[in-house]
């Protein structure tokens, strides 16, 4: 009760003046019954802590799932230049880019390090000297590392790689690593989460304006299925997610990833933070990216071929779009269990 008592004599008069009001009309009240004036000041004294004890705390500063007001409006420029990008690439040739697999961006996922003892340029670091290992096996991880995009804090964010190469972050084979750009938010000591939260929704807000995303496309971790890893779904970002999974706490991080990204006015997409410590030019055009083509109906596929052999760098997303299929009807002609595919298979297409 102390903290509340704090100020609170012009306090509760502002905030309540009927209830300031009524105390004083008691007091007058009680003058023309004719109490004695020790009596009277005893109960005025009661009636002033009553009211100021009852009246209400201001909300808590540190609770970060509050509604926010709206964005002003900026261009695309200014908005990245507040996340504060930095580029800190890994290695070309080397380590988690030992491989490289390009993409198209259509997905945005979030993840949380759950490490509590690094920021963003320790794990930028460790990326880049290739200590973050992962079992490279079939139908799992499928180069032996962990990389992703960016990684963020309440201070930069850090790029690793170039957002048209793909990840090993998600789902391994699977459309989360084949064709979405992750975000890692950091939880060290220190760190502060709200602040960390907030620059990550306008770097991806600023990716959604980029690459033409939309906001449904914008996923936690916990979104893509990991085979064969029980659970299938991962409770990540945990500190987003309500009982493991996406709710409340998700829907409140989307509202502000798109009150950035409809502040958005006009202006340059430019993406000309330095490169750090590798150099390597990234080609990004200046104007957005076009939609990707619109899936093309049944019919113009009635002549497609039954069967077709797999190439090298395929696989079984890859081929579904190439035959608008998808993959678990894939699966299903071909008696599939996993997402394996070897050079010179043959596929029936369903």
């Amino acid at each position: 009760m102390i903290p509340q008592r704090v100020g609170c004599g012009v306090g509760f008069f502002l905030n309540d003046p009927f209830r300031f009001g009524g105390m004083w009309a008691t007091y007058c009240f009680m003058i023309l019954k004719g109490f004695a004036r020790w009596q009277n000041l005893l109960l005025l004294g009661c009636a002033w802590v009553l009211t100021s004890c009852g009246s209400s705390p201001p909300p808590s500063q540190g609770d970060y799932y509050q509604p926010s007001s709206s964005a002003a409006a900026k261009s695309a420029s200014e908005l990245y230049r507040e996340v504060n990008v930095k580029k800190d690439y890994i290695p070309r040739g080397r380590y988690g880019r030992r491989v490289r697999r390009y993409m198209r961006p259509r997905y945005i996922t979030i993840h949380s390090t759950q490490n509590y003892t690094a920021g963003a340029w320790q794990h930028s670091k460790a990326l880049r000297n290739g200590r973050l290992r992962a079992r490279k096996r079939p139908g799992g991880n499928r180069i032996g590392f962990l990389t992703w995009h960016y990684t963020v804090d309440d201070g930069v964010a850090v790029q690793h790689l170039p957002t048209y190469e793909q990840g090993e972050h998600a789902d391994f084979d699977g459309p989360g690593n084949n064709y979405s750009i992750a975000i890692e938010m950091c939880e060290n000591r220190g760190n502060s989460r709200a602040a960390t939260i907030e620059r990550t929704a306008k770097l991806t807000a600023w990716l959604m304006y980029k690459y033409n995303i939309p906001l449904r496309n914008v996923v936690p971790h916990y979104h893509w299925r990991r085979r064969g890893i029980s659970p299938e779904h991962k409770n990540c970002p945990h500190f987003l997610m309500t009982n493991g999974r996406p709710g409340a706490k998700w829907r409140w991080f989307l509202a502000k990833v798109n009150r950035y990204y409809q502040s958005i006015s006009s202006g340059s997409v430019s993406s000309s933070a330095p490169v750090v410590s590798v150099p390597e030019r990234e080609p990004m055009p200046i104007a957005r990216y076009q939609p990707a083509p619109v899936r093309p109906s049944p019919q113009t596929y009635a002549s497609r071929p039954r069967y077709h052999i797999v190439r090298r760098g395929e696989t079984l997303y890859s081929i579904s779009q190439l035959y608008g299929t998808t993959v678990i009807d894939l699966q299903q002609a071909n008696g599939l269990r996993n997402y394996i595919l070897g050079v010179g298979q043959r596929l029936r297409i369903p």
